[in-house]
C-alpha cells in the first residue's frame, strides 16, 4: 500500500531519531519559515526537549550552558539567512572550550545562492574558521543513496563531535517548499518507510585509541625537584582534584589553581593549592627564588597576564597536558605538548614513578605553601577594612556566602580576574563555570540560565554592565523556562578593565572611546524580564539579599555600584602590603641561613 509524505518530514525525521541515538537530549529552536521541517521533527519526538528562543544569539549561548552543565551535546535549529550568522560567537566559544553544540541551519536550495532570492546568503562552510565539521546534506530525496548519504554525514559529524575532535559541527539542510507534512510529494510504498528505518537503527561509535608515552616525563620528573602544577581553566570533576592532590603530595610540586578550574573549591587540593599565586609573582625576589625547574599545565591557557609572563619568563621545562593535545601556552615556550586526560596523566606517573629515584627538597614545596599563608593573612586583614563596593571584595565574599554544591558562572574581562587575584580556598564544593575560550562578554547571561536550568542547585552569575547589557535579551528565557538565576552585578559604569591598562592615562580620548559608561537604570529592564532587583549599598545587605534570592528561586539581580579607579587603587595597596612582607620574609630567612 502507498502513502502520500513529504520527502523533507521523512528526511528530517530520519536525521532527528539519528541525533537521539548519540545521546542528544537537547535542542535550542529559533523560529522561521525555511527550518519548518526540522523544527518539526523535533517537536514531534518526545525523547528530545526543546528551548523555544526567539533570538538566535542568546540560543546558541543558553545551548552552550546546557551542554556545559549536561556535559552532552545539544542541537540548535535555526532558519537560513543573517539568523544563521547570529550562532556564530557562542560557536568560537565552543570551538576553543571543545563544547559539542550540534548545529543545524536551513537553506535556500543551492540553486538560489547569489540571485537575489529573499533570505538567502552563502551559509556553505560559513563557519570554517570555528568549527569541527562541516557538511552540507543536500536537497531531501527519499531514494536510500540519498539517505544513506544523510546518514553517513551525520553519524561523521556526530563522533568527531563527540569523539575524534571534540567540539561544535556544521550540518547545512537545503529545503524546497512545501515544508508541512500534510502537503505532499509523492507516494511510498509503507514497507519502504518501515525498511527506512530498519536500515539505520545502528550506530557505530568509533573510538579514540591513542597511546601517549610519558616515559621521558618521567625521567624529568624524578629529576627535577623544583617544580610547579598550573591547573588552567577547564570543567574538572572530583576525580581530577584528587588525583592533581595526590601528584602534588608525592612530587612536592605546589599547585597554582587558576580561579576557572574549580579546583580552590574542592577538599581534595586545599592544602596544595597556593592561591594567592598571582599575588606572590609580584615580587622579584620571589621569582628569583622560586623560579621553577619543571612546569606541568593541565587545561588551558591562565587568566591572569601576570601568570603568563611569569610562564614565559620562566627558565623551567614546561609540559602542556590536555586530552586533545591543544596548544595552550600563547608565549609559545613549552616544548612538551602532551595529548593526554589529566586524570588518566595523573594516575600514570602516580603508578609509574620510582620513589626509589624519587629525590624531594621538602623546603620547596613547604616555603611556597608558607608564603602563600603570609599572602592570604594580609589579604584578609586587607578585606576587612573594605566596603563591598570594592569590586575585589565583591567576589572573595560570595565565594564564602555560597551554599555547597552552588554552581558559579563568573563573567570574562573584571570579574574572572578578580577571582583569580583574590579568591581564597573554600572547604565547599562550588561548581565554577565560564566563558573563557574565546574570553568574550556576549551571551554570559544566557550561558548562565542555560546552566541553571538543568540544576537543582542554586545558579550565581557575577558579572559586569557592560557584559550584563550585551545580553540582556537573554533574560527573557528566565521568564519563559521559569529558570531560578541569582546575579552580582558589579556596576562600575563602563569598561572598568581598562583602568589597569596603560591607556587610561590618555584623559578624554580613553573616557569617550574606552570607558563608554552607559548611564542605564538597570532595575527597569530587570523588572521587564520579570525579575527582582535590588541595589546593595553594604556588605550586611548583600549577605541577606543573597540569601533571600537563592531561596526565592526566581530571577533576582543584587546590584553594587563601583568606582573602577578606586577599586584599582585597592588593589594595587594589597599587592604592595603582600609583596613588602613577602621581601621581608625571604630577607629574613637569606640572612638566617647566611
Amino acid at each position: 500500500m502507498k502513502i502520500s509524505v513529504n520527502r523533507n518530514t521523512i528526511w528530517c525525521d530520519l536525521f532527528v531519531n539519528r541525533l537521539i541515538e548519540y545521546g542528544v537530549k537537547y535542542a535550542c529552536i529559533s523560529p522561521g519559515s525555511r527550518s519548518t521541517p526540522l523544527t518539526l521533527a523535533f517537536s514531534q519526538n518526545k525523547s528530545i526537549k526543546l528551548f523555544q528562543i526567539v533570538d538566535e544569539r542568546s540560543s546558541a549561548f543558553f545551548a552552550l550552558g546546557l551542554a556545559k552543565k549536561s556535559k552532552s551535546p545539544v542541537a540548535i535549529v535555526t532558519t537560513s539567512g543573517t539568523a544563521v550568522a547570529e550562532l556564530y560567537p557562542a560557536i568560537i566559544e565552543a570551538f576553543y572550550q571543545r563544547i559539542p553544540l550540534i548545529v543545524c541551519t536551513a537553506d535556500r536550495p543551492h540553486y538560489l545562492r547569489n540571485t537575489g532570492a529573499n533570505q538567502t546568503i552563502n551559509q556553505d562552510n560559513i563557519f570554517r574558521n570555528h568549527i569541527r565539521y562541516f557538511a552540507d546534506v543536500g536537497l531531501p530525496d527519499v531514494n536510500l543513496k540519498s539517505l544513506s548519504s544523510l546518514i553517513k554525514k551525520t553519524d561523521t559529524a556526530l563522533n568527531i563531535a563527540l569523539i575524534e575532535n571534540v567540539g561544535p559541527i556544521h550540518l547545512n539542510f537545503q529545503f524546497e517548499k512545501p515544508f508541512e507534512p500534510d502537503t505532499y510529494t509523492e507516494k511510498i510504498d509503507v514497507n519502504y518507510i518501515n525498511k527506512i528505518y530498519s536500515l539505520f537503527n545502528k550506530i557505530d561509535f568509533k573510538e579514540r585509541k591513542e597511546t601517549t608515552s610519558i616515559d621521558k616525563v618521567l625521567k624529568k620528573l624524578t629529576h627535577f625537584e623544583k617544580g610547579l602544577i598550573i591547573v588552567g581553566y577547564n570543567n574538572y570533576d572530583n576525580q581530577f582534584s584528587n588525583l592533581c592532590a595526590r601528584l602534588s603530595s608525592k612530587l612536592k610540586y605546589p599547585v597554582f589553581a587558576d580561579a576557572s578550574s574549580g579546583l580552590r573549591c574542592c577538599n581534595h587540593s586545599q592544602k596544595n593549592v597556593i592561591e594567592n599565586f598571582t599575588s606572590l609573582i609580584r615580587s622579584k625576589n620571589y621569582k628569583k627564588e622560586f623560579d621553577p625547574e619543571i612546569i606541568i599545565q593541565f587545561g588551558g591557557t591562565p587568566t591572569s597576564n601576570i601568570v603568563q609572563n611569569f610562564f614565559k619568563e620562566s627558565k623551567a621545562e614546561k609540559i602542556i597536558v590536555n586530552e586533545f593535545g591543544d596548544k595552550n601556552d600563547p608565549s609559545l615556550t613549552a616544548r612538551t605538548i602532551l595529548k593526554i586526560k589529566p586524570e588518566e596523566f595523573c594516575q600514570l606517573i602516580l603508578e609509574k614513578i620510582n620513589l626509589q629515584k624519587l629525590t624531594r627538597r621538602q623546603d620547596w614545596f613547604e616555603k611556597n605553601i608558607k608564603l602563600n599563608e603570609i599572602a592570604e593573612t594580609i589579604k584578609r586583614r586587607e578585606f576587612q577594612k573594605e566596603e563591598i563596593n570594592f569590586e575585589g571584595k565583591i567576589i572573595y565574599e560570595l565565594y564564602n556566602l555560597l551554599p555547597s554544591k552552588s554552581n558559579l558562572m563568573i563573567s570574562n574581562s573584571l570579574p574572572i580576574r578578580d577571582a583569580d587575584f583574590f579568591v581564597s580556598c573554600t572547604n565547599k564544593q562550588i561548581n565554577i563555570f565560564s566563558n573563557r575560550g574565546a574570553s568574550g562578554i556576549d551571551g554570559i547571561n544566557s550561558t548562565a540560565l542555560g546552566i541553571a536550568k538543568l540544576s537543582k542547585e542554586p545558579t550565581v552569575l557575577v558579572t559586569g554592565d557592560l557584559a550584563f547589557y550585551h545580553d540582556m535579551n537573554g533574560l527573557h528565557n528566565a521568564i519563559k523556562f521559569n529558570i531560578p538565576l541569582t546575579i552580582v552585578l558589579i556596576n562600575n559604569n563602563g569598561g572598568g578593565i581598562f583602568e589597569s591598562l596603560p591607556i587610561s592615562r590618555y584623559g578624554k580620548t580613553y573616557i569617550q572611546n574606552f570607558v563608554t559608561p552607559l548611564d542605564i537604570d538597570f532595575s527597569k529592564f530587570v523588572e521587564a524580564y520579570g525579575g527582582k532587583h535590588y541595589l546593595i549599598s553594604n556588605f550586611n545587605e548583600f549577605k541577606m539579599k543573597l540569601d533571600e534570592s537563592l531561596k526565592s528561586r526566581k530571577l533576582s539581580v543584587l546590584e553594587i555600584r563601583t568606582n573602577a579607579k578606586e577599586s584599582k587603587l585597592i588593589r594595587e595597596k594589597i599587592w604592595r602590603s603582600i609583596t613588602s612582607a613577602i621581601d621581608l620574609y625571604l630577607n629574613e630567612n637569606k640572612s638566617r641561613s647566611n
